[in-house]
């Protein structure tokens, strides 16, 4: 098990309220300040993938989610 910093780049014109970070669908952590990130421990052994994604909030209510990034344990 180790643990990764996972970042999102997220801009609007009325304002970023929040970005989630989703693994495989799940929610796994948000951050409310830019720059937006957070700390994923990898739960599982070598070699195995996980679907990553960010959502990210304005403050108008509307929201965006990034394409999905995999990634592969080592």
């Amino acid at each position: 098990r180790s643990t990764v910093t996972i970042s999102a780049n997220a801009t609007d014109n009325v304002g970023v309220t929040k970005v989630e970070f989703y693994v495989n669908g799940v929610l796994a952590a948000s951050d409310a300040t830019s720059p937006y990130g957070a700390a994923w421990q990898v739960p599982g052994a070598k070699g195995k993938s996980y679907s990553l994604q960010a959502r990210a909030y304005d403050a108008a209510g509307n929201s965006a989610l990034s394409p999905t990034v995999t990634v592969t344990s080592q």
